[in-house]
This record gives C-alpha cells, structure tokens and sequence, in this order.
C-alpha cells in the first residue's frame, strides 16, 4: 500500500498542476489549519512569479480540503487587530473548540494564540469554585472562558478537574472582541456568571472584592498592576501576570516583579508559580508569573 502524501506534498502536486507542470516559486512548509481556515505565514506566495489569482487559491483550498484562506499580518493598534488577511472567502467568522469551549471571532479582526493553549487549559484545570475574577484584558475571552469552565474535557466530553468561578468581570474596549466574546458567553450557556466592562480599565473604578486578577496583556500589562492590587479583597489573593522575560532569566524576572507590586499596596507579593507558556521573539519568552499577595501582618 502505497503511503498516503503528506499535505506539503499534495499542496505541491497541486500548485504544480495549476502551473502547467512547473512550480513557480517556493511554497510553505506549515500553516494554520482550523476549522475550515487555513492561515499562512506571513510570507507565503508573495513572490512576483506567482501572480496569484482565484483559481491558485481555489486549488490551494482544494489541496489542504478547507473553504476558506488568509494569509498572516502584522499585530497592529490599540485594538490589537490581528492583521490576517482574507484571501479566500467571504466570511471571516470562526468557531474554534478548545478544552471543551467554543470560542467566537472575527479571524481578520481579533487576534488567536494557538501557542497559549497550555496556559488556557492550566486555568481550565484549575480549581477556582466560589471565587469572584477579574480578568482586565479580556479580548474574546481567551481567560475568561477557562475560568469559567469545568475543566479541560476528555475525548468523549467526560468533565475534567477544574472547577468554575463563581463569576467573572471581563474588562475589553476592542468593540469588535466584545461582540465575539458575548457570543461566546451565550454558546457555552455561562453568560449569567460574567460582567462585560466595555472600555478602558483605566477609567474604572473597582471595589475590592476580587480573589484573583488576571493580566493577560503582551507585550506589558504593567499599566494594569495598580489596579489589579486595589481590586484584590483585604484579605488579599492572587495576580495572573503575564509579560516577556529573557531565556533563562524568568525567576529573576518574577522576583523583581514581586518586589515592585509589594512597593505598591499594603499586601507581601511573593512567587508562586511561574509558567514558561512559548518563545514570543527570539530569546524573549512568554511566561505568566502567579503572584500571591498576602496582608502585611503587624
């Protein structure tokens, strides 16, 4: 039995159909495949010897058995847009499952980080039963979600071991993110445990009825720490921070971090965990550091 091609190599075959037996220039060697969207890299087909048209990008979709194809941009704006390109297709709205969620949105217009899926099913594991949140940078509800889950599932939709806030205060000014992520709230049938605060953060004023905040904005959510310390109840709680830190030096990086939050409100900060989530840039590293803070005893 003869093995069956790989999909780089029918995406060839293809192309080289389409070229009347030539291939015209290079052709990726990964992409993005979910649903029915195949995202390519930035620099996929870019050449002028391509001079693509509909029926390259039929062929493409053909070949890798998707409807729809974009092509990667650049991160741009307040609002963080996510700079893909619609290539093929009318319809920019997906549904992606992940942990057992179905998460909403715009693929031109909101961004997706297939590489923090372990941060996403470290929260969704998690127990947080009881537990009010606040999640200050919320886009689409790539926390929010997970936090309000009953855990990862299994292969056959069995629950898994984390347990759900009691609610969650989702802070997003990105209109186009809030939309997709009051979608979201209704498909998974937990809207009724979630506030949306549209806007800028920094123009809110929270009480300090929080056990856990949230700040899950790259490359910095350091504009957010005051206001996640004053959200945090008396009794104090902890902070999900995340940010970039250099290889190899993410301990000191969490420790500077704890001394600069006790500098700041009357709680000890001290580091609880620390996950190495993906490499950002080159020797720059994605982590989020789980800060606990404590009162000060007297």
């Amino acid at each position: 039995m003869a093995p069956t091609p790989t999909p780089h190599a029918r995406l060839e075959k293809a192309l080289t159909e389409w070229g009347n037996g030539v291939l015209r220039g290079e052709i990726p060697t990964k992409w993005e495949k979910f649903a029915d969207v195949v995202i390519l890299p930035q620099n996929a087909f870019v050449e002028d010897e391509w001079k693509p048209d509909d029926s390259m990008w039929q062929t493409i979709a053909d070949s890798l058995n998707v409807q729809r194809i974009a092509r990667m941009g650049e991160v741009e704006g307040e609002y963080r847009k996510s700079g893909v390109e619609l290539l093929l297709g009318d319809d920019d709205w997906v549904v992606r499952r992940e942990h057992g969620i179905d998460y909403g949105y715009n693929f031109t217009q909101c961004m997706w980080s297939a590489g923090n899926v372990t941060e996403r099913g470290r929260i969704a594991n998690s127990n947080h039963e009881g537990e009010r949140i606040l999640d200050l940078y919320a886009g689409i509800g790539y926390y929010t979600l997970p936090f309000l889950s009953e855990g990862a599932r299994g292969p056959n939709g069995e629950r898994g071991q984390g347990r759900s806030a009691e609610h969650v205060v989702a802070c997003e000014w990105n209109p186009t993110a809030v939309k997709a992520l009051r979608w979201t709230l209704e498909a998974n049938e937990v809207r009724n445990r979630c506030t949306i605060i549209e806007g800028d953060n920094r123009n809110q004023r929270f009480e300090a009825e929080f056990d856990r905040v949230n700040l899950g904005l790259l490359p910095s959510s350091e504009e957010g720490y005051g206001i996640a310390l004053q959200a945090l109840k008396s009794e104090g709680g902890v902070l999900h921070i995340h940010g970039l830190a250099s290889g190899g030096e993410e301990e000191k990086w969490a420790e500077e971090l704890a001394q600069k939050l006790e500098k700041m409100a009357s709680f000890s900060c001290s580091v609880e965990h620390i996950e190495r989530v993906k490499w950002y840039a080159p020797h720059q590293r994605h982590i989020v550091v789980d800060i606990r803070a404590s009162p000060v005893s007297c």
